[in-house]
């Protein structure tokens, strides 16, 4: 009974001594260390899997939007490449703000913080950086980012407006008003002498 006695305080003891060891001054700032360390990391873990603020979708979907006017009555095609990428071809009834326009002008995007937003680029890289803006920076909630932009939606045979669909496919001759005023002056004069000339001629 004693030994057992004996036993047991020298195991209470040596628990008493292991916990004073354990929370020493040193060991409890490393182990603060430890813990804001895993937490920050836990942290950072939790934000990197956070939802993404806007939605991916397929030029299939992209294009079923587009021809669903009863669900998406005002849904707004956003071009976000450059001028003359639009130039060369662009999706119909589409609005070009370039991405790094967007955020000085966006108060022309305002009107449709309600209403679905189709964001496309030329391969969508462009398109998913300005749909993170502008539901990250602008509080957008309906924002539809197009992967593939307009690459794949050509690839997919969707159509395009081109510079030939405005001209209805016929080639144009540009006149300039300087040169067609020339022409004009030319005529009245050439129209003067040959007056002049016929009535010498009586």
């Amino acid at each position: 009974m004693t030994f057992k006695l004996n036993k047991i305080k020298v195991l209470e003891y040596l628990t008493l001594r292991g916990y004073q060891k354990l929370f020493t001054r040193r060991n409890v700032i490393k182990f603060s260390l430890i813990i804001f360390i895993i937490s920050s990391f836990t942290q950072k873990f939790i934000i990197s899997v956070k939802a993404q603020p806007y939605t991916d979708i397929s030029v299939q979907t992209g294009y079923d939007m587009i021809n669903n006017k009863i669900i998406y009555p005002d849904l707004l095609i956003l071009d976000v490449r450059e001028q003359y990428e639009y130039d060369e071809s662009h999706l119909y009834n589409s609005t070009l703000i370039p991405r790094l326009e967007i955020d000085g002008r966006i108060s022309e995007l305002l009107p449709y913080n309600g209403t679905e937003i189709l964001v496309y680029c030329r391969t969508g890289v462009r398109s998913a950086m300005a749909s993170q803006n502008l539901a990250e920076n602008h509080n957008f909630t309906k924002i539809y980012n197009m992967l593939g932009g307009i690459n794949a939606w050509i690839s997919a045979g969707y159509p395009v407006e081109t510079p030939a669909d405005e001209t209805n496919g016929q080639p144009t001759i540009g006149i300039s008003s300087s040169f067609f005023l020339i022409i004009l002056i030319g005529a009245v004069l050439f129209v003067t002498l040959y007056a002049k000339k016929h009535r010498s001629a009586k």
